[in-house]
């Protein structure tokens, strides 16, 4: 959720034992929202950066049973790594669309620092076994395909259970490299 709704703040965090990526924002508009952003790649030196910056909802498309978004960002702030420290920007697009049944999530995201382009592609697909009530536990099986650059170019996939309830998200799972996956969303 890059952005939320009007007044809206939110907490994400998604953790795996090499990669940690935290988010904190403030919803000002039903289009935009403000951002700080803090990564981490173990694989990649050890890289870090901390941005600010904006995320915009570009257009929702809202039907009888579903609903699709098409979202992009632009961050910028400082990183640093094994072997240098400097400027960084970020640039996504994100698409999803989900029933109250299925799920799909399409995101791209550039890294640009120490004059070079860095990127990560993420794919999901998401079920819901059962469909619950909009005051009940909402719960998803999903499975993710993440490639991330400089990561000995192989596609990570991680099978995750997501759970929903009120204004909390969590998600658990496991990746085919044996790590463990934890996403935490807050909406406050």
């Amino acid at each position: 959720h890059p952005v939320t709704y009007k007044g809206g703040s939110i907490f994400q965090g998604s953790f795996m034992p090499k990669m940690n990526q935290i988010r904190l924002g403030y919803t000002v508009s039903p289009i935009y929202a403000f951002v700080y952003n803090a990564n981490y790649f173990e694989y990649i030196s050890e890289y870090q950066d901390h941005t600010i910056g904006m995320n915009f909802l570009l257009k929702r498309w809202l039907n009888h049973d579903s609903q699709a978004n098409l979202y992009a960002g632009i961050h910028g702030g400082f990183y640093k790594n094994s072997f240098s420290n400097g400027n960084v920007g970020h640039l996504f697009f994100m698409a999803d669309w989900e029933s109250r049944v299925h799920y799909t999530m399409a995101k791209v995201k550039r890294f640009i620092y120490n004059g070079e382009n860095k990127h990560n592609l993420t794919l999901r697909y998401g079920f819901a076994p059962f469909v619950a009530g909009m005051n009940e536990l909402q719960s998803w099986l999903i499975i993710q395909g993440m490639y991330v650059e400089d990561q000995f170019r192989q596609v990570i996939i991680t099978s995750m259970l997501r759970f929903f309830y009120k204004n909390v998200l969590w998600e658990i799972g496991h990746s085919t490299r044996g790590q463990s996956y934890l996403t935490m969303m807050v909406h406050y």
